[in-house]
């Protein structure tokens, strides 16, 4: 079973495009210092830890945050939202350049200049690499261990000969460009799982696969793959977004499915057609 040539070209020029660039980078090593020198001064932060899909190597440009947990000092509040003010106050205090709000289970910053937004998570350790967070869905915590996932999503990496990222970054393309109103985390943790299994990773045929088990799997919420104990959410809130994720999945399928089946037909060009429809490309 072999791909075909120009919808591999096509699918790798897409990667090239999200993939963040230099700029990008450098701009939020810049947020970064600033913030961390602000919040240790402010807030006496104990430690500033970057975490989720830049950290990952999972980002896409322009719509990926840079996410960080920062150890907050003091003994844990009963209630995360008093956690969340006393950030959001602080960096609204401290930061001129990027609006400043709350966005559970984090602050979120969107800056002027046109690098990456950013999160950050107030957290208070439990134990090595292991934290309480605001809970997204109420007013309390919950645990998370950073490193977990990063070693999950790593482990794929490792055994797809450097593809699974890839693919994880190919499946957020098509969740930012088309408005799927899914968890980026829940879609990193899906992929990440589905590639342990699918050595070796072919972007078109892996992306018709995944949507398939996505679209047979009914869109549930899933177990921690990393067995860390916490359930995943899927990220659609209540019926609409569901509704809504379920077409976007069901689409997918269709193109995904037309594209590999028209290339073996001998029409690679109406293959790609199909591919730049399923990415607004």
């Amino acid at each position: 079973m072999s791909t075909d040539r120009d919808a591999c070209a096509y699918l790798e020029e897409i990667l090239r495009e999200v993939t963040p660039d230099e700029e990008a980078r450098k701009k939020a090593a810049s947020h970064r210092a600033d913030l961390g020198d602000w919040l240790k001064n402010d807030l006496g932060i104990v430690r500033m830890r970057e975490t989720g899909s830049w950290h990952h190597g999972t980002a896409i440009t322009r719509h990926s945050d840079v996410d960080y947990f920062v150890t907050m000092p003091g003994s844990r509040p009963s209630a995360s939202w008093s956690a969340l003010e006393e950030v959001r106050s602080s960096l609204a205090r401290g930061v001129s350049s990027a609006i400043v709000r709350t966005d559970r289970p984090a602050v979120n910053l969107i800056y002027f200049d046109s690098g990456p937004s950013v999160e950050i998570t107030p957290a208070y350790i439990r134990g090595t690499d292991d934290y309480d967070i605001p809970d997204p869905d109420g007013t309390g915590w919950i645990q998370s261990n950073p490193a977990v996932h990063l070693d999950y999503v790593n482990d794929a990496q490792k055994k797809t000969n450097s593809r699974a990222k890839s693919l994880i970054r190919l499946v957020k393309t098509w969740k930012a460009r088309n408005s799927v109103p899914l968890s980026s985390f829940y879609l990193e943790m899906r992929v990440a799982k589905y590639a342990l299994s699918s050595s070796p990773i072919i972007y078109d045929w892996d992306l018709r696969s995944f949507f398939k088990t996505l679209e047979g799997d009914g869109l549930r919420e899933m177990n921690d793959p990393t067995s860390y104990g916490r359930r995943i959410s899927t990220g659609a809130d209540g019926v609409g977004e569901y509704v809504l994720a379920k077409l976007a999945i069901e689409q997918a399928v269709r193109s995904s499915s037309l594209a590999l089946k028209v290339a073996q037909d001998g029409n690679p060009g109406l293959g790609v057609a199909h591919w730049r429809q399923l990415f607004k490309g």
